[in-house]
């Protein structure tokens, strides 16, 4: 996973992409679909362009491309996991308004005054369709990390995924193994400039099946504090959590 010839990386929507292949014959293709896919997600999806798809979109029903469907059935999902933690309305009439929003194969219903804002799940969910779709075009392992976000598909290599998780140089740092289909996310409260003191957690990583999923648990777990722990527990998710004193607290099973 770490040679050279199967690694590409660069920035993007401000972070740092990486992607890795099990063959490094696929490494040139698997480079441009990832930078395909993000370039038609963000004119889809960016409300800063004023040719963005999504904001076209007005009250009532609205047919739009399967993209940007996929993504606002992701940020809908993530919403409802965490009761709303994840809302992907910049503007509505009242904090539930997300809860009318509907979507029906490529037809989208918006309920009067809201407008969508999916910033909160699109690198995650850019991960997941961008991981499986090239997995599926080239038929080999890949992994798609979008800064914390990162998931994988396809075949994965002798001994699984192994993935770093740490925040900033000097924070605690491990290694983890992961199967193929499977998706590791962290949040973060660190803010080198401005230090976010009020926060019990420093950052959260999360294991799940999907990218949207462990990216919204461990947001969602974030903002949390102190209930964090008990709620990623019932819900069985493998997470480590470092506050912000660094003690590092492990739970569900955290992979090694």
């Amino acid at each position: 996973m770490t040679s050279a010839r199967c690694a590409t990386e660069w920035s993007t929507w401000g972070v740092h992409a990486r992607v890795v292949v099990t063959d490094p014959d696929y490494l040139d293709s698997a480079s441009n679909l990832v930078h395909g896919y993000l370039a038609a997600a963000d004119a889809a999806i960016n409300r800063g362009r004023p040719d963005a798809e999504i904001r076209s979109l007005t009250e009532g029903r609205n047919t739009v491309t399967p993209m940007l469907a996929r993504f606002i059935t992701d940020a809908l999902a993530a919403a409802w996991a965490t009761d709303g933690a994840l809302d992907p309305t910049a503007s509505a009439p009242d904090p539930h308004s997300w809860q009318s929003i509907t979507v029906d194969d490529t037809e989208v219903t918006l309920p009067a005054g809201v407008e969508l804002d999916l910033t909160a799940t699109a690198r995650a969910s850019s991960a997941d369709h961008c991981v499986s779709a090239t997995a599926e075009l080239l038929g080999c392992g890949v992994l798609v990390a979008l800064g914390g976000d990162i998931a994988t598909a396809g075949g994965a290599p002798s001994g699984g995924w192994q993935v770093q998780v740490q925040d900033l140089p000097g924070d605690p740092t491990c290694q983890v193994s992961i199967p193929s289909g499977v998706a590791v996310a962290t949040a973060s409260t660190v803010k080198p400039l401005h230090p976010d003191s009020g926060s019990l957690w420093r950052t959260v990583s999360v294991v799940a099946q999907s990218c949207t999923w462990a990216s919204a648990s461990s947001t969602a777990a974030i903002a949390m504090g102190d209930g964090a722990v008990e709620w990623l527990t019932q819900l069985e998710l493998p997470a480590r959590l470092v506050d912000q004193e660094l003690r590092v607290i492990t739970i569900g099973g955290w992979p090694s």
